[in-house]
């Protein structure tokens, strides 16, 4: 059974009379473990993609499957619980909060996990203690207590990997991770998504830039909203 299964995704924006369509029957099939890039030019649908993938958008028509669940039939919170159990979002903004510190915004995905799966997944450490863990081995140990403000472009995505890690997702999806980073931090970014891809993790990464798209063992180009190859 495929992970993440979509299968005839359109999705129409409405603005005022006007509708503009921008994916347009989108079938795909990403196996568990994959290391998939999706790639595309601006405008070409494939952050709308990403975001239904990630369960935070709803196409206007067609199925989605993710470990066999068909996502489009539940409910709000049942989705929202089902995004905290399989996925982990790294962003091109980082979206850290900027009122907490670095410790603090990693263990934020961990309030919406349900009470039966936090038990499950915290069982052999607490929250706090695997956070503090993946921070270390992502150099940012000695910054636990650091805001938002303080920290380098590089230093915040790294920051939130270890935020879409806290919850041992299977799916790490991130949306352009390097765009706002200096080649350097770019590409300590990208070696640490292939070192988890090793680690068994499936990683999404939606780019418009070869190099990144380099790192992955399977690239799907997206334009115009349809699968061109």
């Amino acid at each position: 059974m495929a992970l993440i299964e979509l299968k005839g995704i359109k999705k129409v924006f409405r603005q005022g009379e006007l509708q503009v369509e921008v994916l347009k029957g989108i079938d795909l099939t990403i196996e568990r473990g994959e290391f998939v890039a999706v790639m595309g030019p601006s405008g070409s649908g494939k952050s709308t993609l990403m975001y239904i993938m990630g369960c935070l958008d709803r196409p206007t028509e067609g199925k989605y499957y993710l470990n066999g669940i068909d996502v489009f039939s539940l409910k709000d919170d049942e989705l929202s619980k089902l995004r905290a159990k399989f996925i982990g979002f790294v962003f091109q903004s980082f979206y850290l909060i900027p009122y907490l510190n670095v410790l603090d915004n990693v263990l934020v995905p961990v309030d919406y996990l349900p009470k039966e799966e936090k038990k499950k997944r915290f069982k052999e450490k607490s929250p706090e203690e695997k956070a503090k863990e993946l921070l270390k081995r992502l150099g940012m140990g000695e910054r636990l207590k650091f805001k938002p403000a303080e920290l380098s472009g590089g230093q915040k995505q790294r920051v939130a990997i270890a935020r879409a890690l806290i919850n041992s997702p299977e799916v790490i999806l991130a949306d352009e991770p390097t765009g706002q980073l200096d080649s350097a931090s770019g590409k300590a970014v990208m070696e640490t998504f292939k070192e988890l891809h090793s680690e068994g993790k499936t990683v999404i990464v939606v780019t418009h830039d070869p190099a990144v798209a380099s790192y992955a063992d399977r690239v799907i180009k997206i334009k115009d909203g349809k699968v061109e190859e």
